[in-house]
């Protein structure tokens, strides 16, 4: 898709953040592709679709496909004129928190992109999606894994938890949300754990799979796309030794599953 093409068109200039999203878009497009066949129909919900780049690029790249997606935050889109110009008028978009849509069908996939990191009632969120599904119906989850003692949005060491965490580093979170615009930020991340997932999984009627080839594409990402590496300088930083002297396929085992800076999960009925 056009849109996700590196763009230096000064119309984007003051939109704050706008190359990031295309990275981000181009990134999710990267990981959810070998879930498609163009030649089948299928039902996709994005939960947290933001401005409904990622949906569009899918849409673009699988035109059989029907796509919807729900976002909370209207009120901080609608002032992104220039952004709404550029999506089809078919990419469906309704504005209401996961809690409250209440879907007319089932979903043969439903995804989320930096989202799960931001609800505070996840347990929900793996329930309401779970009934959303249809019986062969998968839910992809990607997000940053807080067993990995870094906060990735503000780009500081975690600290035991995050209460102390936020104790010790008040003065940079609060001039990181002043800066950006983005008050409340740090109230809504939940540092969920991998772990945390899988077991109430496993005791709801859920399969959990980690999809562990997200350390390699992680890294990658990294190395391909200046925008991500500048917003993650220390650990792009880490991972460029790491990945240099041979140590990735060596954290790659299981054992270190659990501890991986950041997560992709596929969620399933059991049978």
């Amino acid at each position: 898709m056009e849109l996700l093409k590196k763009n230096n068109n000064l119309e984007f200039s003051d939109v704050p953040d706008f190359q990031g999203w295309i990275g981000d878009a181009r990134f999710g497009l990267h990981q959810l592709s070998n879930y498609f066949n163009k030649k089948k129909k299928y039902e996709v919900l994005e939960i947290g679709c933001g401005i409904g780049l990622l949906l569009a690029s899918l849409k673009a790249k699988y035109p059989n496909i029907i796509t919807q997606g729900i976002e909370p935050y209207k009120g901080g889109f609608d002032r992104l004129k220039a952004t709404k110009n550029l999506l089809p008028k078919s990419i469906n978009i309704q504005y209401l928190k996961f809690e409250d849509f209440k879907p007319k069908k089932k979903y043969d996939i439903i995804y989320s992109v930096n989202v799960f990191e931001h609800l505070l009632n996840w347990k929900l969120y793996l329930d309401k999606t779970k009934e959303w599904l249809k019986p062969n119906g998968i839910n992809i989850i990607l997000c940053p894994n807080y067993s990995f003692p870094y906060e990735s949005h503000f780009k500081i060491p975690i600290i035991l938890n995050k209460k102390i965490t936020q104790i010790l580093f008040k003065n940079k979170i609060n001039k990181f949300e002043k800066e950006k615009k983005s008050l409340g930020l740090w109230n809504s991340l939940n540092f969920i754990k991998m772990r945390n997932i899988k077991s109430y999984c496993l005791k709801n009627d859920m399969k959990f799979k980690y999809c562990n080839n997200i350390l390699h594409d992680i890294v990658n990402r990294l190395d391909e796309d200046k925008e991500f590496q500048k917003r993650q300088n220390f650990v792009g930083f880490f991972a460029k030794y790491l990945k240099k002297f041979g140590f990735l396929k060596f954290l790659n085992s299981n054992a270190f599953h659990f501890f991986h800076p950041y997560m992709k999960i596929e969620v399933t009925k059991k049978r």
